[in-house]
């Protein structure tokens, strides 16, 4: 069998991430921090990506997530959280539905294989 190819690959990688993300494996911040990079990827090769998670991200550009959060004062990171609490509501579902077009259209085409 040959080697997927770049789009294959970073479309595979989509599909994992998008998965993570509406099965709660992972939470909005870091998922879309992935979605990003992989959407970097598939980018080159595919230009009708969602746009949903760099516009969460950059609503949410200052605000601590992943492992900084262990670096901030607690009840500043409480503050804090309630807007990242918000954000998250907001684009909750878009979020969501993206990572549902994702799966649907990237699961099912070419050699990437169904879980």
């Amino acid at each position: 069998m040959a080697n997927p190819t770049e789009r294959d690959s970073a479309a595979r990688k989509m599909v994992a991430v998008a998965r993570s993300i509406v099965t709660c494996q992972i939470g909005l911040p870091v998922g879309c921090l992935r979605m990003s990079r992989t959407h970097h990827q598939l980018g080159r090769h595919d230009t009708e990506l969602p746009t949903v998670f760099a516009e969460y991200l950059k609503e949410i550009q200052e605000l601590p997530i992943a492992s900084e959060r262990l670096l901030w004062n607690r009840s500043v990171l409480r503050e804090k959280d309630k807007l990242l609490e918000a954000t998250n509501q907001r684009f909750r579902d878009w979020i969501f539905d993206a990572c549902w077009t994702l799966i649907d259209r990237f699961a099912e085409s070419g050699p990437l294989p169904s879980q």
